[in-house]
This record gives structure tokens, C-alpha cells and sequence, in this order.
């Protein structure tokens, strides 16, 4: 392999470890590995044999354009290089990333990354029908179209103008980037890798034009709201007794049925391919304008900008989503049957609290309250607290997520799937509304193994260091952002597989992924690698 390649890919060679095994730590009982069922050397049986064959084999994001000595490389569990792209003026929006596989904890790097331009078009009967009536010189679409009952549900007016390219296909561009964090395996996260992206395009293209539509709609009142200060919108007189559509919900409801439909392809092709596991799940859509952020897990999302460090996604874990998991509980009980509460405890109950009071929490409550322990208060609680990350079902950390249709409970076998949605939150930032964009203005995503041992405000503060030490000319400073940000959360060897910040204190060991995302590209991004000129994105009050 050619030495100055090697050097560009790897942030640092770190004289490697003692081979010792790890001291065996004892574990509270009854907490499970995540283990997917559907792995008969596992379940001896449990459940009819798959085919062992895998649609994707394991390999590291495409676009790091890696070889398989490269992935070999990236692979060593006692040097744990920081891996970022060979070509970073590649990447869409100059985006950066990095990444670095965990100490040992699996063989494989369980993480997974894509980035991708989605070149949009409208789909479905509509789109055809326009292009049958309009000429390659007719540039208004609107007009030609015939109404929709889509259209008067949402009030759009079919009179106005969309554009179009020269054969009538209405078009748009967006880019998706994504992170999966897998775990039972890295067959689900590696499906979402390279399957997720085409949901997500095909949802958009079937409403693409209500969108762009209701996009310039929207823009248009913005303006005159702007410029006149005692203007009245006419919506409040045609009140209707549907909900009101907008842009951002036609987008967001792409997401969110992209997301559910990634799951059940999963679920689909599990039957005949091996796909083991799940993953938490996080995307970044920028799109019009605006920055769509889709989690259904722990991954993070982290908005930096002048005005502060903001965080764009929730955590979704047990802890964070106590009442949702235990009102399926309340509304199915058989789901946990009598393995387990569905109550939280102020604390851990044993025999002796029998017929004490204890304080407690149920589905519809946010306070607590106190209750006599009885025998079925024994039970473990199905959101157990016993060690240092909360766990369902004594099994996982994560409460949504992709994937892990056949993941059980190791000793009573219950099903932990129905606890896990796929369906993500969304939320949207639009570039336009901040009063100003620089190039340290970011957002950056990572997955778990980063925020496990960074707080956003760390992680802001070494990327906007690093950032200002490049040439604002210098294509890679992004790159060159989240290998330092992925190197921080690493941290240095030390005895025994543990690692430790530079600051002191245990540094992550965990698989760590992240992409430095910078806003100015997003609102307006480079064409064909041409220089960019900085005065038009720096003030957006225009």
C-alpha cells in the first residue's frame, strides 16, 4: 500500500496495547447482551435456519473510497486510527467526517455513514400528465395541470406557476446525510446505509411538487409579513375543519414513512437474507433551504453557530421515553406477561419492602407517588436502572430505532421489538431565519460513542478550534474538524483496552462515527467545486 496514502488516512499510529484480556467485571443479573435471535447458533433451533448469506457484505462507507487493505486497517482494535475521506472536496456540501472502530468491544466496526445528492423528480399520475401537456418551452406547469383532490384538501392554488425542466418534469436537489449505529450485528445498519437514501428519495418525489408549491406559497406570505408590519393573512377567514399542510410537513411526513418503510424492507428481506440486528438511526436532510433532522435513537445531532450551541435531536432511550414504552405496556400487558413491572421505583425493591411504602411512577405520570409494595412489585422493572445506562427489558439502551425484529429477552423470551419504533422525530431549522452564516457555523452529528464521553459544549468548542486554525480556502478543514472531535472522544491508550481523554478520565471505547456539516454550503452550496465567494451567504437578511 502506498506509504503517503496511509498517512492521509490515519490521524495517528499509536504504539499498540498489552495483548492482556480485560478483567472479567461482574454484572448485575438477569442483564442480557444484545443478542439477535435470529442467529441459530444462538437460538439452537429456536426458530427455522436463515440464510446465511448476506446482502451487504460488511464494508466502510463508500464514500471513503477505501480498498480492502484500507478497511483492513481501519479495523485495528489496538491502534484505533481515525479514518476520514481520501477525497474530501468530494462530499457533499464539503461536509467532513471521521470515524474509529471500538477496543474490542466487537470484532466488526458496528457504525455505518452515507451521504448522498438526491436528485428529485415528481412521480405518479400527476407528473405524467404535465409532461404530456406541456411543450419543452412552456415553463408553467401549474396551470396545465388538472386539479387534484389533494389539491383542494390543501387549499393550493393549481393557477400558479411551478417550474419545471425543458420536458416538463417538475426537479429538485437535496442531500441526505446519514448515521447508523448497529448493534447484534452490523447487517441492519449496513442495509439502512445503502437502502435508506431511496426511501427517503421516492417519499419526497411522490409529493414533490405540492412542495416546492406550498414551499414558494410560504416564502411569499413570509415576505409580505416582513415588509408589512399591520398585514393580515386571509387564513383565519377560511378556517376549514382540515388540518393545515404546509411544506415542512409534507417533508417531515416523507421522513417518517421512509424511515417506516426502511424497517419493514428489513423485516422483509430478513426472511431470506442474513441481515442480524438493529441500529439507532439519525439523517440530515437539507433541502430548500432547510436542514430536516430525522433520529429515531441515541445518535445526536448538535447545531453550532454564533448564537450558541443548540441541540437538534432527543436521545431516545428508555430513560427519555419512559412513558411511551410503559403506556404499550399498560395497553398490551402481555408484552412483558409476568417477567416484569411496568411500574418505575424510586429504587431497587427486595423481600424486605414487602408491605412498605415506596414511591413510584406509572404510564400517565410525570410526578411520583406512593404506593404498598406487593408481591408483583417484586418483578424486575421493564426499565431497568441497575447499571450506568438504563436498559428495556434488561436488554437494550436504545428505545428506537431499525432492525431487531427477532431480538427476545434471554431468559423469558419476550419480544422487544413492538417496544421499538422505527418512526423518527423530526426536527427543522431554516438557514434563513439565522441572522447571519458563517464558516463556523455547523451541524454536527455523531453517533453515541462520542456523546457518551463529550457534552455538545465540548464538542462545539473543538470543532470551531480546529476550524479556526485552517485557510478558510482549505477544502479539508471540515475533514480536519471531525478527525479532531473523533480523536478527542478516542482519547490515548492505557492498560487493559482502556482508553483516556487527554484531559484525564475514560475516554470512549465504543465504535465512533461523526460529520461536520457546515450551514453556508447547505444554504448554498458549491457547483462543480467552483471557489467560493463568501459575501452573499455571510448576511442572509435580504
Amino acid at each position: 500500500m502506498d506509504t503517503g496514502m496511509i498517512v492521509r488516512v490515519v490521524r495517528s499510529a499509536i504504539t499498540r496495547v498489552s495483548g492482556e484480556e480485560p478483567p472479567n467485571e461482574e454484572k448485575p443479573p438477569r442483564v442480557a447482551m444484545v443478542v439477535d435471535v435470529a442467529d441459530a447458533n444462538f437460538i439452537g433451533g429456536f426458530i427455522p435456519a436463515i440464510v446465511e448469506k448476506q446482502k451487504h457484505p460488511y464494508s466502510r462507507p463508500e464514500f471513503l473510497y477505501f480498498t480492502e487493505e484500507e478497511t483492513a486497517l481501519s479495523a485495528d482494535q489496538s491502534v484505533r486510527p481515525v479514518i476520514c475521506a481520501k477525497q474530501p472536496e468530494k462530499m457533499p456540501l464539503m461536509a467532513g467526517y471521521a470515524e474509529v472502530i471500538n477496543a474490542g468491544k466487537t470484532f466488526e466496526n458496528e457504525d455505518q455513514a452515507c451521504a448522498k445528492v438526491l436528485n428529485l423528480s415528481q412521480q405518479g399520475t400527476e407528473a405524467e400528465e404535465a409532461r404530456d401537456e406541456i411543450g419543452p418551452s412552456n415553463r408553467r406547469v401549474g396551470a396545465l395541470r388538472r386539479p387534484s383532490d389533494e389539491d383542494a384538501l390543501m387549499g393550493v392554488d393549481v393557477d400558479s406557476s411551478t417550474d419545471a425542466s425543458g420536458d416538463g418534469q417538475i426537479r429538485a436537489e437535496a442531500v441526505l446525510f446519514g448515521l447508523y449505529d448497529g448493534h447484534a450485528g452490523s447487517g441492519a445498519a449496513l442495509m439502512a446505509a445503502k437502502c435508506l437514501h431511496e426511501h427517503v428519495k421516492s417519499r419526497l418525489c411522490e409529493v414533490l411538487e405540492m412542495i416546492l408549491h406550498l414551499d414558494r406559497q410560504e416564502s411569499y406570505v413570509l415576505a409580505r409579513r416582513k415588509s408589512e408590519s399591520a398585514y393580515t393573512g386571509s387564513e383565519s377567514s377560511s378556517s376549514t375543519s382540515f388540518p393545515r399542510i404546509t411544506s415542512d410537513s409534507l417533508v417531515i411526513g416523507a421522513l417518517e414513512a421512509a424511515f417506516v418503510d426502511m424497517d419493514d424492507q428489513i423485516a422483509e428481506e430478513k426472511q431470506t437474507w442474513k441481515i442480524p440486528g438493529g441500529c439507532a438511526t439519525l439523517c440530515v436532510l437539507v433541502f430548500l433551504g432547510k436542514v430536516y433532522v430525522a433520529n429515531a435513537g441515541d445518535c445526536r445531532a448538535v447545531l453550532v453557530t454564533s448564537d450558541g450551541v443548540r441541540q437538534m435531536s432527543r436521545d431516545h432511550t428508555p430513560a427519555t421515553e419512559r412513558k411511551r414504552l410503559q403506556t404499550l405496556a399498560y395497553r398490551q400487558p402481555e408484552l412483558i406477561g409476568s417477567s416484569f413491572s411496568r411500574l418505575e421505583y424510586s429504587r431497587s425493591l427486595t423481600k424486605k419492602d414487602l408491605k412498605r411504602k415506596v414511591l413510584y411512577r406509572d404510564w400517565f405520570m410525570d410526578g411520583w407517588a406512593s404506593k404498598i409494595v406487593r408481591d408483583v412489585d417484586l418483578r424486575p422493572p421493564m426499565i431497568s436502572d441497575r447499571l450506568k445506562k438504563k436498559r428495556l427489558l434488561h436488554t437494550i439502551g436504545v428505545s428506537r430505532g431499525l432492525g431487531d425484529h427477532h431480538l427476545l429477552t434471554a431468559d423469558d423470551k419476550l419480544a422487544i421489538k413492538p417496544f421499538l419504533s422505527p418512526v423518527p422525530e423530526v426536527q427543522v431549522l431554516s438557514i434563513r431565519s439565522l441572522a447571519s452564516v458563517s464558516s463556523l457555523d455547523v451541524l454536527i452529528i455523531a453517533s453515541d460513542g462520542l456523546w457518551d464521553v463529550l457534552t455538545n459544549e465540548d464538542a462545539a468548542r473543538i470543532v470551531r478550534s480546529s476550524l479556526s486554525s485552517f485557510d478558510e480556502g482549505d477544502p479539508s478543514r471540515y475533514t480536519q474538524a471531525a478527525q479532531e472531535l473523533v480523536a478527542m472522544a478516542r482519547g490515548n491508550p492505557g492498560d487493559h483496552y482502556r482508553w483516556t481523554l487527554n484531559v484525564g478520565g475514560p475516554a470512549s471505547t465504543d465504535d465512533i462515527s461523526a460529520f461536520v456539516i457546515p450551514l453556508k454550503y447547505a444554504l448554498a452550496p458549491l457547483q462543480n467545486g467552483d471557489d467560493e465567494e463568501d459575501d452573499e451567504l455571510l448576511s442572509l437578511d435580504s
